[in-house]
């Protein structure tokens, strides 16, 4: 078998193919107004239908496949030899919102400094503080003048050519749904549009603005912010593409705040290219959907609440990378090497990625979301508050409630769309046999692969895998990613990492929480770039995963209980385990979106025609398969539920106050004492367990939750009082409940076997 793979790897090597294909087609529904408890007959329906299909091997999912193909085929690769863009032609651009006289970037800026909003803001202050208006006038100017974007036309061909280039270099293509792109287009010009793409990398908004100038549609001013403003020579040419900035935090300047609302809301309600900002915030560090900011939607919203606007087009955009540039940069991040400053240097050195394979590229477009139609407003509704004054335009409670809501489904459409890579399922894959010591060669990744590729489009997944070319794409893929795994003899492991060169690369005096050993990192950086190329995966995953965890613990119950429960019993009983682990982990996998009801009948029924569960319907006996489709959809969620529960006994050994940073080493400390155990024995522990954004992430879910206390004034936090419902010592033994229940309890022992292995050949 090894030297088959390892012929099969030769022959193979090096061969790029630019196939994409089968996914199933998108339901791009909006949410569901399904109520939070469960139907059980229709359930029960479901259940029957699964069964009657788990049973009968010739019911393929063709029909599907037949529909993700087509859907697949919709991408067109726009740096393609004889598909790249002309930079020198005339731009005529569809404009996003039609009016009958365009402004100029310095006229927009004259009309809000010459708006009544802004005299009214500034006579007010004037008034609070006592300076003059003249002087708050100059104030006003010099902010507006650091905010504004800007357009030269010469400079945006420039880095369309300069993008082309570099594109054709380093990428084997920009991937576009030229029909979701077509379907955008169309609907433009009614209204103001706001582009809200996930953000993975800084090549989102670049790439943005260039398919925008390649369909002809009109660039959008995009939301920056200040750290690149102060890039020598990088910030003018930013704001020169159409760029405006923002600083990071303006809380306590409330002159600033206001016109950056007062610029944002003429952007909108006067302007005719349309908006781009990150819904997220900042880019994710961990390649999984962030908890929605919705600081600069509410902004960009209110011209529509004020009756300014008749409606606003929101169009979600799904940016997926089958590598991302800043990957490495990531793993260093999450392990707590300090972000490196924004600077033209620095932007020039990191151009040494030109010597490097970063793959495809891919971007879709979701259907555009009527902000009127979301909200069922109709013009009446909006109309009582249009006559107020500039410096009451503020959205109300009620407001800002929708605002939330829409924020949500914009970050559930962001993820629908994302395409899934021969990658991001090899990833899946090999983690789940890595976690059973198990080693995996070409052809078995291969078949493993072409498995993940159903079951993700039974569940309404884009994943880009072409099964006429599965060695050569994983092969590829691997190749692609040989800063983190390659095949040796024919199996697939780690790409070695020397402890020693961590050492000379990483000033451990700088990390952020605790100074981790070289020892540590070599293990814990690998296997946290898998988990990154893993976690796009989750929003598919994820309730699957509760949903066996919660078959595993109902089985247990059953099997110490005399009297079984009856079927509905169990599909309740299943219900809540479910929606109790949405809850703990609501901040972690960002997934409500009112369609749980649904959600829950569609996953129980591909679990069951996956062999991975059985539910009797006369006895209400469920049990779990300790299959491959288990193991995969288990393993993706394990190095989660290992952060909690090590996050919670953590804080059992923590008393009194104390600070973020001191709970963030404290964690790490435990975590890295446990992963050196002789040959990673440790239980329930994954290096990822390490990663500060999801330590961060868990914390503010444990203080949401009311498991810790955050003082307002000091920002120290304590243990909650434990109540009956409420008790962190409860949550930590539910954890390690769920953490027994896996079929797997070491995850580091394989790492460490690999990276020993290697310290011996040296």
């Amino acid at each position: 078998m090894w030297s088959g793979s390892c012929f099969t790897i030769a022959l193979l090597k090096r061969r790029r193919f630019a196939a994409t294909v089968p996914v199933s087609n998108l339901h791009s529904c909006k949410p569901l107004k399904v109520k939070r408890t469960m139907e059980m007959k229709s359930t029960a329906s479901q259940v029957n239908r699964a069964t009657a299909a788990s049973s009968d091997d010739s019911s393929p999912s063709a029909s599907a496949e037949a529909t993700a193909a087509a859907y697949m085929r919709q991408f067109e690769n726009i740096i393609a030899p004889g598909k790249e863009a002309s930079m020198t032609r005339e731009f005529k651009p569809q404009v996003a919102y039609e009016f009958e006289r365009y402004l100029n970037p310095q006229k927009l800026k004259q009309h809000v400094l010459r708006s009544e909003k802004l005299r009214s803001l500034l006579e007010h202050y004037a008034q609070q503080t006592g300076q003059p208006i003249k002087q708050l006038e100059q104030q006003a100017r010099a902010i507006i003048d650091e905010i504004g974007l800007d357009r030269n036309m010469a400079i945006i061909r420039w880095c369309g050519i300069t993008i082309t280039a570099i594109g054709k270099r380093i990428c084997d293509g920009f991937y576009v749904n030229s029909t979701s792109m077509a379907n955008v287009r169309k609907e433009m010009g009614r209204c103001p549009v706001l582009y809200l793409p996930s953000h993975r990398s800084y090549m989102d908004f670049i790439l943005m603005s260039y398919i925008c100038y390649y369909y002809d549609i009109e660039i959008p001013g995009i939301a920056a912010g200040m750290d690149f403003h102060s890039m020598f020579g990088m910030g003018t040419m930013l704001r020169k593409t159409g760029a405006f900035f923002m600083r990071r935090s303006f809380s306590n300047d409330e002159l600033y705040w206001d016109i950056f609302r007062e610029y944002m809301y003429a952007l909108v309600a006067r302007y005719h290219i349309g908006v781009e900002f990150f819904i997220e915030g900042t880019r994710s560090r961990n390649f999984k959907a962030l908890v929605p900011k919705v600081g600069l939607l509410s902004m960009a919203l209110l011209p529509y609440f004020t009756g300014e606007v008749p409606d606003v087009m929101i169009v979600p955009v799904s940016v997926a990378y089958e590598r991302v540039l800043e990957e490495q940069l990531f793993v260093y991040e999450l392990l707590g090497v300090p972000k490196p400053k924004e600077s033209t240097k620095g932007f020039f050195k990191a151009l040494k990625i030109i010597d490097e394979r970063f793959g495809k590229m891919f971007l879709d477009f979701g259907a555009p979301i009527s902000v009127r139609e979301f909200f069922g407003h109709d013009s009446t509704q909006r109309m009582q508050r249009a006559g107020l004054g500039g410096s009451l335009q503020k959205l109300n409670r009620q407001e800002i409630e929708l605002v939330k809501q829409l924020a949500n489904e914009i970050i559930y459409q962001q993820q629908r769309r994302i395409v899934i890579t021969t990658f991001n399922l090899l990833t899946l894959y090999y983690a789940s046999k890595l976690y059973g010591q198990c080693s995996v060669n070409v052809d078995e990744l291969s078949r493993g692969i072409l498995h993940l590729k159903r079951i993700f489009e039974k569940l309404g997944a884009h994943v880009s895998t072409s099964a006429n070319s599965i060695k050569a794409d994983v092969i590829d893929a691997v190749e692609i990613h040989s800063n983190i795994l390659q095949f040796r003899v024919g199996k697939l492991q780690f790409t070695p990492l020397a402890a020693e060169q961590l050492a000379a690369q990483i000033d451990v005096r700088r990390l952020k929480a605790h100074a981790l050993c070289p020892q540590t990192m070599a293990v814990a950086v690998p296997m946290l770039a898998l988990q990154l190329y893993i976690n796009p995966c989750m929003f598919w995953l994820a309730r699957p995963a509760y949903l066996l965890l919660a078959a595993l613990k109902e089985q247990r119950r059953q099997q110490q209980l005399d009297n079984p429960s009856s079927y509905q019993e169990t599909l309740a009983a299943l219900h809540n385990h479910v929606s109790s682990m949405d809850a703990l982990f609501q901040h972690e996998f960002i997934i409500e979106s009112n369609r749980e009801a649904a959600e829950f009948e569609t996953h129980l029924s591909l679990l069951i025609e996956e062999r991975a569960l059985q539910l009797n319907e006369h006895t209400g006996k469920v049990s779990v398969q300790d299959n491959e489709c288990t193991r995969v959809i288990l393993a993706a969620l394990a190095p989660f539920l290992c952060l909690y529960y090590q996050l919670a006994v953590t804080l059992r050994q923590m008393s009194g106050e104390f600070n973020s940073k001191d709970l963030l080493v404290r964690v790490q400390q435990h975590v890295e004492q446990l992963l050196q155990q002789a040959g990673g024995t440790a239980l329930h522990v994954h290096p990822y367990c390490l990663a500060l954004d999801n330590l961060n992430i868990a914390i503010y879910a444990l203080i949401q939750s009311g498991y810790l206390h955050k003082s307002r004034e000091t920002g120290l936090m304590s243990i909650a009082a434990a109540t009956p419902m409420k008790c962190l010592r409860q949550l930590e033994l539910q954890l390690l409940e769920y953490c027994q229940l896996m079929p797997f309890t070491q995850y580091s022992m394989a790492a460490n076997q690999q990276a020993q292995s290697h310290m011996a050949k040296l």
